[in-house]
């Protein structure tokens, strides 16, 4: 990786002047809340970029290298600044590279210029700043995302990050990244609306309760298909970082495309063992919700794991890159087949086919998402919540010259997000009928049986089992009943304790052959006639002997 380049502040009366311009003062000022509630959806922070250079915030705009990175102050709301590093991130600028005013991503390193004197004080190095105020975190965070929104918009981004926070909140075992909108102003020039995304780094681990030591945790990045990258893991003698044992054991499909060994017989066994899998299928059914082309079960890339020493904690994956989620507003795409070719390896190896191995176990996260009083996408909720995240960044996003008509999103996702969540409801298969109440009661059984009286006159009997929940005979259910064809006989009984009783009719006419009795209705206080889990249906028909 190259290394980016510095550029310090050379004028110390220059920068003790602009340090005196930061004291700021607003009645209307929020308090900046540290994390996790520093990235509340529902609230919209001003941030506030100032390099220390005038001149270096053209030179980081226009930088397409992505590696220089300047001194600035930072701060949010009406805090006091603090002395960070700012540079562009990789990602496409709006409108375009070529407008002089245009929008482009950022990261914001806290603790570049941090270290400690012998007391334990933050104090600032590499740098020559009066009076600079370092930090080695910042509301419990050491880096700040702040994404543009290129490739769809702001708002699907930023709503794509909200459903994985639900997700990660509903008792899943999943961990999503945080994000929230913020306003973003740099020297005095209002940069417009944009996604502030949880880095995914020690910090984020350390935040979670998800690190280890340093002698016991890898963090890879897989920006691209089978290219892991290593950020954070243990070195050998001469400093250089060495793989996971994981990284050796999974050497074949769906985590190396090629497959560089075959795929054990043991596969399921294996994966459930060593793999949060819970926590990747929720990655791969969030993502099936909202779409996104360059994800884990889409493409095999874009995404972070996390791996132990052995024996220690299975591996986690966690989600990275969301600035093309909603790709496709079509609400009936798959939800198991999102990628197309070789490349999407996860949902082919594991969810794709109704015998797949972990097709069950993602089928019920999807339900859990998307079914019954207490899902997770409830649309009405949803609905609600994009009517708050419009309300709340209408007036920015009307300011913001370079939102790409972000607002038109908000009607869009409002018509998606029913419909996505009606068309995963009708992929999901059928599923066994809902337990039974234990009020219900139903007719056992109908057992009808005819005696001869004389030439002519005949009697029909029918003997009803009433049943409990649990198909055990119940005493003291009244039955009532009717006889077809104007036959008269008896309409009501009352069961005993073995859960029978009888009702008879006498036929007098030789024109009738036959007749049905039907079961209206079964009462008892407490309990509820059921006449779908009848045994025998609600009908019996008695022919002549």
């Amino acid at each position: 990786m190259a290394i980016r380049q510095k550029f310090l502040c050379a004028a110390v009366s220059a920068v003790t002047s602009l340090v005196m311009t930061f004291s700021l003062s607003s009645a209307h000022a929020q308090v900046v809340p540290d994390w996790p509630d520093l990235y509340d959806p529902f609230t919209l922070l001003n941030l506030n970029v100032e390099t220390v250079n005038p001149e270096d915030f053209d030179l980081i705009r226009n930088d397409t290298t992505y590696e220089i990175e300047v001194p600035a102050w930072f701060w949010a709301e009406d805090e006091e600044p603090i002395l960070v590093s700012i540079r562009r991130k990789s990602a496409s600028a709006l409108p375009n590279e070529l407008d002089p005013n245009k929008k482009v991503s950022f990261k914001i390193d806290i603790n570049e210029y941090q270290d400690e004197d012998e007391t334990g004080a933050d104090i600032c190095v590499d740098v020559q700043v009066p009076n600079g105020v370092c930090r080695s975190q910042w509301k419990a965070v050491k880096k700040l995302s702040l994404e543009n929104g290129d490739d769809q918009d702001v708002v699907q981004e930023g709503f794509a990050w909200y459903l994985h926070r639900l997700a990660a909140q509903s008792g899943l075992n999943y961990h999503s990244g945080l994000a929230a909108w913020v306003d973003l102003t740099i020297n005095g020039e209002y940069q417009g609306v944009y996604v502030n995304v949880e880095p995914r780094d020690k910090q984020f681990l350390k935040n979670r309760g998800l690190w280890a030591g340093s002698d016991d945790t890898w963090l890879y990045k897989m920006s691209d298909v089978d290219s892991p990258e290593i950020k954070e893991a243990p070195e050998d003698e001469f400093e250089i970082p060495f793989s996971s044992p994981a990284s050796t054991q999974y050497c074949y499909k769906p985590f190396v495309v090629s497959g560089a060994c075959p795929t054990p017989d043991d596969f399921k066994a294996q994966l459930e063992a060593g793999i949060n899998m819970e926590g990747m299928l929720t990655f791969g059914a969030v993502s099936a919700f909202h779409y996104s082309p360059d994800d884990l079960f889409a493409k095999g890339k874009n995404f972070y794991y996390l791996d132990y020493a052995a024996g220690l904690a299975p591996r986690e994956y966690i989600q990275w890159d969301l600035d093309s989620a909603f790709g496709s507003l079509d609400p009936n795409r798959s939800m198991y087949a999102q990628g197309r070719g070789r490349f999407n390896v996860y949902e082919k190896a594991l969810v794709l086919e109704t015998s797949s191995p972990f097709r069950a176990e993602y089928d019920a996260i999807v339900s859990a998402l998307v079914q019954g009083p207490e899902a997770v996408f409830d649309p009405e909720s949803l609905l609600v919540d994009l009517q708050d995240f419009e309300f709340m960044l209408n007036v920015s996003l009307a300011a913001d010259p370079n939102s790409k008509n972000a607002i038109s999103s908000f009607d869009s996702l409002a018509q998606y997000v029913p419909l996505r969540v009606a068309s995963m409801q009708d992929q999901l298969p059928e599923g066994p009928p809902p337990p039974p109440s234990t009020a219900d009661i139903h007719v056992g059984n109908l057992d009808g049986f005819a005696t001869g009286l004389s030439r002519n006159n005949w009697q029909a009997t029918v003997k009803i089992t009433a049943h409990d929940y649990t198909h055990l005979p119940l005493g003291g259910v009244l039955v009532s009943a009717s006889w077809s064809g104007g036959v008269v006989g008896d309409e009501s009984c009352v069961t005993e304790d073995d859960g029978h009783c009888l009702l008879v009719a006498d036929i007098t006419s030789k024109r009738v052959k036959k007749v049905n009795l039907t079961v209206n209705e079964l009462r008892r206080n407490g309990n509820i006639y059921v006449a779908e889990q009848n045994h025998d249906g609600n009908s019996v028909t008695i022919s002549k002997p």
